[in-house]
C-alpha cells in the first residue's frame, strides 16, 4: 500500500510544476485558493465582489486578482508560477455574459491558462466531487444545478436580483423591508421585522428605512443583510418571518425539483445538497425546505457538500491536468481544506 502511494505521489509531482488556483467569484465576495497537483491546498484569500454586473469589468478583475495574489502570499508562493486558473462567477447568464466574463478573466493576467465557468459548476464539483446529485444555492442570489449519471451539468435559476433569484438573501432581505411596511399600512400582520429595523439602522421612524433603500441607495449586500434579521424574527416566533422563510423554502424547493425531472432523478434517491448562507439560518429554512421538497421527490437525502464551492474550481484545475480527486489525492485535500483562513 505504502509503496503504491510513493509511486502516486512521484507521478504527480512529475505531472506539473508550479500550482494550481481555483476562485469563486460571487456577488458579495471573491475567495480564491491554491495548492499543488498532490491535492494539497497551500494558501486562500479573499476581496470584494467579482460580479462584473454590479462593480464592472476592472474592479472584478482586481477583486480575482487581489484574491489569489493573497492566495499565493500565504502559500509562500509567487503568482508567476500558476499554471491553471479556474474561474467561477456568478451571473454568468448568456453567451453575452461569458464574453464580458471573458475580458474580466483576462484581465486578471494570472496563470498560463485560465478557465471560466459558471459559479453553478464550481458549487457542484465542490459538493459532489464531480459525481451525480444536485446543489441548490441560496446566496445572495439562488440556483440549483445538478450532474446527471454521464457527466452532463444543468442548472435553473440564478437570473439576478431584478427579475429572478427568489430564495436568495436579497429576496428575503426586499421581502423583509416590505412585511414592515405593509404592517405598517395596515395591510398585513404585524412584524417583529420592523423593530429590528428600526433598532439597527436607528431610525426616527419606519418610514425612514424609504431613505435608506433609494436615497444612499442601499447596495445590493446591505438590502441582503437585512435577511439575518428576517431570520432573527423567525427564530423568535414571528409569524411573517417564518412565512418568509417558508416561501423561499418552495421556491428552492421547486429549482431542485426542476433539475431532478430534467435529469431523470425524481425516483434514484438523489444526493441534494444545500450551499448559501440563507441556510446558514437552520430550522427556519431546512425544515420547510424539506416539507416541500417532499412534494416533489418522493425520496431524497440532503448531504453536507464535500467542500465549499472555492475548493470545486481547484478541483476543476486539477482535472483539467487530468488528475482525479480520489485517493491520495483526496486525502490531502481533505487534510488541508481545515487550515485555510480568509
Amino acid at each position: 500500500m505504502r509503496r503504491r502511494r510513493d509511486q502516486m505521489a512521484r507521478k504527480l509531482n512529475k505531472s506539473t510544476k508550479g500550482i494550481l488556483a481555483g476562485v469563486d467569484g460571487g456577488a458579495t465576495k471573491t475567495v480564491a485558493v491554491v495548492g499543488n497537483v498532490d491535492g494539497t491546498l497551500l494558501g486562500s484569500g479573499r476581496a470584494p465582489s467579482a460580479n462584473y454586473h454590479n462593480v464592472g469589468i476592472n474592479s472584478a478583475a482586481k477583486s480575482i486578482r487581489t484574491a489569489v495574489h493573497l492566495a499565493c502570499r500565504q502559500a509562500g508562493s509567487p503568482t508567476r508560477h500558476l499554471e491553471t486558473v479556474v474561474i467561477g462567477l456568478a451571473a454568468m447568464d448568456s453567451p453575452r455574459d461569458f464574453v464580458v466574463g471573458r475580458r474580466v478573466v483576462d484581465l486578471t493576467g494570472l496563470g498560463k491558462r485560465r478557465i471560466l465557468v459558471h459559479d453553478s459548476v464550481v458549487a457542484l464539483y465542490g459538493a459532489t466531487l464531480g459525481r451525480p446529485g444536485i446543489v441548490v444555492n441560496a446566496g445572495t442570489g439562488s440556483f440549483a444545478a445538478g450532474i446527471g449519471r454521464k457527466g452532463n451539468v444543468i442548472r435553473a435559476g440564478g437570473w439576478g436580483n431584478i427579475i429572478d433569484d427568489e430564495g436568495g438573501a436579497y429576496d428575503i432581505g426586499k421581502l423583509g423591508i416590505r412585511a414592515a411596511l405593509r404592517a405598517l399600512d395596515g395591510r398585513d400582520r404585524k412584524t417583529a421585522i420592523a423593530r429590528l429595523l428600526v433598532r439597527k439602522y436607528k431610525l426616527r421612524a419606519l418610514e425612514d428605512i424609504v431613505h435608506e433603500v433609494y436615497e444612499k441607495p442601499m447596495t445590493v449586500d446591505e438590502i441582503s443583510d437585512i435577511s439575518r434579521l428576517v431570520a432573527q424574527a423567525a427564530h423568535r416566533g414571528d409569524r411573517v418571518a417564518r412565512d418568509i422563510f417558508a416561501r423561499e423554502a418552495k421556491v428552492s424547493s421547486v429549482l431542485v425539483s426542476s433539475i431532478g425531472r430534467r435529469l431523470g432523478m425524481i425516483r434514484s434517491n438523489p444526493n441534494i445538497y444545500c450551499t448559501g448562507g440563507v441556510f446558514n439560518a437552520g430550522t427556519v429554512i431546512t425544515r420547510p425546505f424539506r416539507k416541500a421538497l417532499r412534494e416533489s421527490l418522493p425520496r431524497f437525502r440532503i448531504r453536507r457538500p464535500q467542500f465549499e464551492p472555492v475548493v470545486g474550481a481547484f478541483i476543476l484545475a486539477l482535472r483539467e491536468k487530468g488528475i482525479a480527486t480520489s485517493g491520495l489525492v483526496l486525502r490531502n485535500l481533505q487534510a488541508s481544506y481545515g487550515h485555510l483562513r480568509y
